[in-house]
């Protein structure tokens, strides 16, 4: 039985971690420690206690893995509480906003030890197409596009000020679209970043920008990424291919790949099965299910700590750690 501590019990801990944790046989949420004890009544029905302070929760009950969802301003305190006295580490994003912060947590761990919530990796379509690259199915890929536009993405409580979010649109959700990007491509390396942004209250709102991506065969390709709170947009990767251009929506539960030619438009989809997991519990309890299968087996997987360096270096990059 793997003990769990959550560190943080905001909505995504509430509302995706815990339900996933709970339902599982091989793990124990041990306790649960926020500042605000709003959900320590539910929580008690569940025998589980919840603290005001990290301290004293690890005081209740050593457990295995911390599950650190708590806003990025607290992450490096709360980090120092925690190193040595758990044996994983699961990190909601954001996880670092500098190649500084991601080496230092990463070195206290070994690399099958930690993990980075960009669940958006399992999802099924994101599967789909990172197997339709590597096997160059629509030939080689040409360019990829991000568009991503939310007027109602949420910049309420902690995220309103920088101090304490880290970063606004871009790192917010952004980074979603950015490392889905180079998962799927198979990304060894990057160059020639650049970007612009606009700022409200020294938060990014809106930003745009492009980098070159340097892929497992040393094959080049550009990004480019366009993303936004004043507007809506297609909110899509644009993938474009020798042979035709395939879109897929990130953000969407049972969402389908699309498939555009000069001459026509296709749905990537079998008759009898989607492209699963579609539903964000899903994709969530297949994103735990392979680090504990890394942890408990002590190998690396695919979403280790290593496999999210590119995407700290570009976070870096934008807002200039």
């Amino acid at each position: 039985m793997i003990k769990i501590g959550i560190i943080g019990l905001g909505n995504v801990a509430w509302n995706v971690h815990l339900p996933i944790l709970l339902a599982r046989k091989d793990v124990k949420v041990s306790w649960a420690c926020d500042k605000e004890l709003n959900y320590k009544s539910a929580l008690n029905k569940k025998n589980i206690p919840m603290f005001k302070e990290v301290d004293d929760a690890i005081k209740y009950e050593k457990c295995d893995i911390a599950l650190i969802s708590n806003p990025y301003y607290e992450r490096a305190k709360t980090f120092e509480k925690i190193k040595g006295k758990f044996s994983g580490v699961y990190f909601e994003k954001p996880f670092a906003l500098s190649m500084k912060e991601h080496e230092y947590f990463s070195s206290h761990y070994k690399n099958y030890e930690i993990t980075i919530g960009y669940q958006r990796r399992h999802m099924g379509i994101v599967k789909t197409i990172r197997y339709i690259i590597n096997q160059k199915i629509f030939g080689p890929l040409v360019s990829v596009k991000i568009d991503f536009g939310d007027i109602y993405y949420n910049f309420g409580g902690f995220r309103s000020e920088k101090k304490k979010s880290g970063g606004g649109i871009f790192l917010e959700g952004g980074s979603h679209w950015i490392d889905a990007v180079l998962f799927t491509t198979f990304a060894k390396d990057f160059k020639n970043f650049q970007s612009y942004k606009k700022l409200d209250n020294e938060l990014d709102i809106e930003a745009k920008g492009s980098f070159t991506i340097i892929d497992y065969e040393d094959l080049e390709f550009n990004c480019d990424f366009y993303m936004t709170n004043l507007k809506n947009t297609s909110n899509t990767i644009k993938y474009k291919f020798q042979n035709c251009t395939v879109n897929l929506p990130l953000f969407e539960d049972d969402s389908d790949l699309r498939i555009s030619t000069k001459s026509k438009k296709l749905i990537i989809k079998d008759d009898e099965f989607s492209n699963f997991p579609s539903k964000s519990l899903e994709v969530a309890w297949s994103y735990w299910n392979e680090f504990l299968h890394s942890y408990k087996n002590k190998i690396n997987s695919k979403i280790s700590a290593e496999n999210f360096t590119l995407i700290s270096k570009i976070i870096e990059l934008f807002y200039g750690k």
